[in-house]
């Protein structure tokens, strides 16, 4: 019995000099990890395909992207541009081409990544933003208006050794699917038709939808 005791005394005493140790030298309690967040720089470059969409002027575009934001934790804020085609298609017999441009700014939250700490990079995000585009066609005229970007992606690759300042060199390649949404101009001539098999038949949609596969290089520290 006064064996028992003893072990008894000894283990609360081993414990509560562990605690207090912790305590004085301001650590954690095992299986309770703080890691503070993650602070880098995001850039990336990149080229974008798919189809513009501008009233009843759709068709196939091609352009570039770019982007730069500063990410902490899980979420990167910053700006994005964007350089593209529009216009009609090449099977139409008058066509209308024009040239995009597009300045805006976006929020990137990362559904799942291997964290910080990993020498790999594999990221599974999704992007909500905001911006104003700027179109010039060929053949005179212009069109100014705002526009919501969605977008889904996918980030690929590694990050090298912390330098003297601490920080990690970074770099890869992303591909992600992404879409705007704008008001198209209005048509005052409009007549409620069926573009197809209908009951009803209603004016032409005033939603434009561009939707493009945008891939490239990102790089950061």
């Amino acid at each position: 019995m006064t064996q028992r005791l003893a072990v008894a005394l000894v283990a609360v005493l081993s414990s509560n000099a562990f605690a207090q140790s912790v305590i004085a030298t301001g650590g954690d309690m095992p299986g309770r990890p703080e890691q503070p967040a993650q602070h880098s720089i995001d850039g990336r470059v990149g080229m974008v395909l798919g189809g513009s969409d501008v009233g009843d002027a759709n068709g196939f575009s091609i352009g570039a992207a770019g982007g730069l934001g500063y990410r902490i934790g899980d979420v990167t804020l910053g700006g994005t541009f964007d350089y593209y085609r529009v216009g009609d298609g090449s099977d139409e017999t008058q066509q209308r081409r024009g040239r995009a441009s597009r300045l805006g700014a976006a929020a990137r939250y990362s559904f799942a990544n291997l964290g910080a700490d990993s020498n790999a990079i594999c990221d599974f995000w999704g992007e909500l933003g905001a911006g104003y585009e700027h179109i010039d066609w060929m053949h005179g005229g212009v069109l100014d208006r705002p526009s919501v970007e969605l977008a889904l992606g996918f980030d690929f690759g590694g990050r090298g050794d912390r330098d003297r300042a601490g920080r990690r060199h970074s770099g890869g390649y992303y591909m992600a699917f992404r879409t705007f949404l704008a008001e198209a101009p209005a048509q005052p001539d409009a007549m409620a038709t069926c573009g197809g098999p209908c009951d009803t038949a209603t004016t032409p949609s005033r939603t434009d939808v561009t939707m493009f596969f945008d891939f490239g290089v990102h790089f950061g520290h």
